[in-house]
């Protein structure tokens, strides 16, 4: 894959790839699946995608995606998907994200059974994301779409290349309910705000809390063909000493 897409995973329980393609005509209100095109030539709305055959273990990666917050029915009816449509989207604003949260609302109604960020490992249920469909704030869309992640030695965030900006990244010196207040405040300016950071700088979430500083680097967390690679980097932020 290209490393600035985004892509989304929408199973369901279709009997053959004919009967989805004409599901999704008759019922996605004004779009077409034609080979690897997805398009609504009314919202002048092109998406590439793709349609990929049963997958044995979507209903587990659905579960870990979702962080366990799917019910069992949720997740059987997922084990009994036919096939996922795969709709992949070009990097270039906030905008392509609305788009695609559009995108993905049609296929629900066109039977999908859930959508997952396939380049963020985040899962949704149906009536969630209709949801978000319904109500895109820039709020919701960064909750649906971002997510922060502990690891050994540091916590930070995936997700932020959908909006084309570098992640975010602090080393595991404090708590996780503070990391993830620090990572999601300062992600949450850089997408509402889109200062232009420069090495050095400082960050606060708040005018009595500690300073950060600021440092721009290459995402040293995956190799560059995998889709949670980030090619806009990531801001770590360090303890001021």
């Amino acid at each position: 894959m290209k490393d600035n897409q985004i892509i989304i995973g929408i199973p369901g329980k279709w009997k053959d790839r004919t009967e989805l393609i004409q599901t999704v005509a008759s019922q996605s209100e004004g779009y077409l699946l034609a080979g690897n095109v997805f398009h609504n030539k009314d919202k002048n709305i092109t998406f590439q995608a793709e349609i990929h055959d049963y997958e044995p273990t979507l209903k587990d990666s659905f579960s870990y995606a979702s962080k366990d917050a799917f019910s069992e029915s949720a997740l059987e009816e997922i084990n009994h998907h036919t096939f996922t449509v795969y709709i992949i989207a070009d990097v270039s604003d906030t905008g392509t994200v609305i788009d695609l949260i559009d995108a993905g609302a049609a296929i629900l109604r066109a039977g999908g059974m859930a959508v997952k960020i396939e380049t963020a490992g985040i899962a949704h249920s149906k009536e969630d994301w209709q949801h978000l469909h319904h109500s895109p704030d820039i709020l919701s869309v960064y909750a649906h779409f971002v997510t922060i992640i502990g690891e050994e030695d540091y916590y930070c965030s995936f997700g932020m290349k959908a909006f084309g900006l570098p992640d975010a990244v602090t080393l595991n010196t404090m708590s996780p309910k503070e990391a993830a207040a620090l990572l999601n405040t300062f992600n949450y300016y850089h997408l509402g705000e889109r200062p232009l950071f420069k090495d050095g700088e400082t960050f606060s979430i708040q005018q009595d809390a500690p300073d950060f500083i600021l440092t721009g680097l290459q995402d040293f967390r995956y190799e560059e063909d995998l889709p949670f690679y980030n090619p806009f980097g990531l801001w770590n932020l360090g303890t001021s000493k």
